[in-house]
């Protein structure tokens, strides 16, 4: 049995000219398999703007059989205010549990009056790493 890490974990806090926010919506999608199955998933944050998303996995019998490159396109948004703001917009090219950051947990800080950005390689967003 296959078990491929599409999304690891994510555990966040969401933040405005340095205070929480709370009450935001967190939506974080992705695509595998075909480019129009879009996948999602959300929270919306606590007092303290914390967030956290659980680990998204596919379990298949066969689809560890088959070899094939991995590519999940990722994507994390935040709604505040009547505005959507890119907070991590990645292409994971592995199944690994913490494979976007090469092991390392997704723990981030996000700053909605930031610009996107690149904040680590290949991820691009409002959010830092912490």
């Amino acid at each position: 049995m296959a078990h491929r890490v599409l999304f690891s974990a994510v555990q966040g806090q969401v933040l405005l000219g340095g205070q929480p926010v709370a009450g935001a919506r967190v939506e974080r999608s992705w695509v595998w398999k075909k480019p129009d199955d879009i996948q999602r998933d959300s929270a919306v944050t606590d007092a303290e703007g914390r967030f956290s998303l659980p680990e998204v996995a596919d379990k298949s019998f066969f689809g560890g059989l088959f070899p094939h490159e991995a590519f999940v396109k990722q994507t994390i948004l935040i709604e505040h205010g009547g505005r959507t703001h890119k907070a991590w917009m990645f292409s994971k090219r592995n199944y690994e549990a913490n494979g976007e950051l090469a092991g390392r947990p997704i723990r981030l800080r996000c700053r909605l009056e930031a610009e996107p950005s690149e904040v680590a390689p290949k991820v691009f967003g409002i959010c830092e790493i912490v």
